[in-house]
């Protein structure tokens, strides 16, 4: 798919979130380590300093992923990253996008009876998700009707 996007969301409150458990959990960790006394310290091995910094950055590396999920919608379709994988699906495919009160985030509903999530748009961003989602629909009733 090209770059011609008529529509693109993302989630605003999880890459805050993101941001904030960054500076949190890896400023801790720094700070931490360095408010403990050099003797203290020299009693670790490299292997737990590596095993502990391992950590910190598989947690981060969680919360980036759904962080820097996305949805864009265009002539061609829709393109959408949940976690690290990307999704194209072409208009043809699908058949409504769903965003109930129940849902947490929007969902594209497909033609073989299955669905997605679009964690690109998610309910904790308030009205700014029901905005994306009428902007979505709004991109893919102009071309799902000119199947």
């Amino acid at each position: 798919m090209t770059g011609s996007w008529e529509m693109e969301a993302h989630p605003h409150m999880l890459r805050r979130q993101a941001l904030i458990w960054t500076v949190v959990m890896g400023g801790s960790a720094v700070f931490g380590w360095f408010a403990l006394p050099a003797n203290v310290r020299a009693l670790f091995t490299g292997f737990q300093v590596a095993t502990l910094a391992f950590f910190v950055v598989v947690m981060l590396s969680i919360v980036w992923a759904l962080g820097l999920g996305f949805v864009k919608a265009g002539p061609e379709g829709l393109l959408f990253r949940n976690g690290v994988r990307t999704r194209q699906v072409p208009w043809a495919d699908v058949v409504s996008i769903r965003y109930t009160s129940a849902d947490h985030w929007a969902f594209v509903e497909l033609a073989d009876d299955s669905d997605r999530p679009l964690l690109g748009i998610q309910r904790s961003d308030g009205a700014l998700a029901d905005e994306q989602v009428a902007r979505l629909r709004a991109v893919a009733t102009k071309y799902i009707g000119q199947r």
